[in-house]
């Protein structure tokens, strides 16, 4: 299924420069760029951990954002993100310049080409699922590349170039970038509504992901959740070779779960179209919805008429994705997780499975994550917080969005107090107070989450040295 070669120049005659190279879209492309031989560049406002990981390669990086960099690295092609507004002086320059100027899903898609591209979409699990993908084939022998909206535990990087004939990327559907690919194999998680910024309602979500899962072609394969029916039809009327995958009857490929759980890990038995069956224990990130991932991952490798049996053993040995339900530390008896969730459905799944895990208290720690995303959902998300046995909230990380009158965190503490009467929830407005309202609230035992895409991935460690300094005093 492999296609055409690459329109890109060869790495001797091209160099690229990435504005705004600091988002882990943006640094996997640039880092498989520089990979394959390429001169790269990049700029971004400030540091962060993609760009140590980029300045670790050899990557040329600028801090900061000037239109003399345009001139100094004077780049055959520049790439953006929809995130870089058209006032900024390093893009201004470049057309001036009358330099190339590609969207990031472009480039991406150009990197496809000349393998067999497995991208994967869906409004939750894509960078667990794409993750899998990518650990499974790696795990088999097969060397693939990938580029992945996280970091990939066991390999710590979201984006390699590997000797291999497959390209695993997770499409981005936020802004409709995806339909810039070229896929051989579609597969979609789910498709609920989000990023109203972008879409103005769930049914043009629906019509872009069908758009999107038409890219196969007539001779690629949607894989598509049969958890969501409304997925399943949308997929097959692509009028593309569909198969399915959940947990029902209904579906073509079955995930069978097992009954009994251990620890911090769960599995699932696979049964194929064909009666075949595999076993899957997934070590990292409890709960239906990552089992659901895996079979997904393990019907990729059933669709590619890949060694099944060899698959399950590598999806067995999957480390996880940093910051998808990842073991931070223990500290007083407490153990300390983070999660990226920030969407209802998203937290709803991993509180219903961390609430299976046998501890006495599950405790949450949320940041809400954009003005807008808050207000949309506000009743979905004090719904969402039903499995947390005690949940402190902590102010909206804004992603640059301006506030909005009335949509706060205080608000949605007020809302989950109405929903769950009796629920303990505390609201801490001042974050550097927040170890020590921690320190109150967590208990011995207890199996403490912090949860939002913003930095409220810092506060599991903070906790913890919080509390180790308490115990040292």
């Amino acid at each position: 299924m492999a296609k055409t070669e690459s329109t890109l120049n060869s790495p001797e005659s091209m160099r690229v420069h990435f504005i705004g190279v600091g988002g882990a879209g943006m640094s996997g492309i640039a880092l498989v760029l520089h990979e394959r031989g390429y001169a790269v560049s990049g700029s971004d406002l400030k540091k962060s951990r993609y760009i140590r990981q980029l300045i670790r390669a050899g990557v040329d990086i600028h801090i900061g954002h000037d239109a003399a960099t345009i001139d100094a690295v004077r780049p055959d092609v520049v790439v953006v993100s929809t995130a870089i507004p058209e006032t900024n002086p390093e893009l201004v320059r470049a057309r001036e310049l009358q330099i190339p100027v590609w969207p990031r899903a472009k480039m991406l898609s150009e990197l496809g080409h000349g393998y067999t591209t497995v991208a994967v979409a869906g409004t939750h699990g894509k960078t667990t699922t794409s993750s899998m993908c990518a650990t499974m084939l790696d795990r088999m022998g097969l060397d693939p590349s990938f580029l992945i909206g996280g970091i990939v535990e066991g390999y710590d990087t979201n984006g390699r170039n590997g000797s291999g004939p497959y390209f695993v990327a997770e499409a981005d559907e936020s802004d409709k970038s995806f339909l810039y690919l070229d896929p051989d194999v579609v597969v979609v998680t789910n498709i609920e509504a989000d990023h109203l910024d972008h879409y103005s309602s769930l049914d043009e979500i629906e019509s872009t992901f069908a758009e999107f899962m038409s890219l196969v072609g007539d001779k690629g394969t949607v894989i598509a959740c049969a958890e969501s029916p409304r997925l399943a039809e949308l997929a097959r009327g692509t009028g593309r070779h569909v198969v399915t995958y959940g947990t029902g009857d209904d579906a073509d490929v079955r995930c069978i779960p097992d009954t009994h759980t251990t620890g911090l890990a769960g599995g699932c038995t696979v049964r194929f179209p064909d009666g075949e069956e595999r076993h899957i224990t997934i070590k990292a990130n409890p709960g239906i919805h990552n089992l659901l991932n895996a079979t997904a991952s393990l019907t990729v490798s059933w669709v590619l008429e890949l060694d099944t049996a060899a698959a399950a053993e590598a999806l067995s040995g999957f480390a996880g994705v940093r910051r998808r339900f990842t073991h931070v530390g223990d500290v007083a008896g407490i153990t300390v997780v983070d999660d990226y969730g920030h969407h209802p459905t998203e937290i709803k799944a991993t509180l219903e499975a961390a609430s299976q895990l046998g501890y006495p208290s599950v405790d949450v720690v949320f940041q809400p994550h954009r003005y807008s995303r808050l207000e949309a959902f506000a009743d979905d998300f004090a719904d969402a917080f039903e499995k947390a046995d005690r949940l402190v909230l902590i102010d909206v990380f804004s992603a640059g969005e301006m506030p909005i009158p009335g949509v706060t965190s205080r608000m949605l503490a007020d809302l989950v107090r109405k929903r769950h009467p009796g629920k303990e929830v505390v609201y801490v407005d001042d974050r550097m107070k927040l170890p020590e309202v921690l320190s109150e609230v967590v208990k011995p035992g207890d199996l403490f989450i912090t949860m939002g895409a913003g930095d409220v991935t810092t506060a599991g460690p903070e906790f913890i040295e919080y509390m180790a300094s308490q115990q040292e005093a």
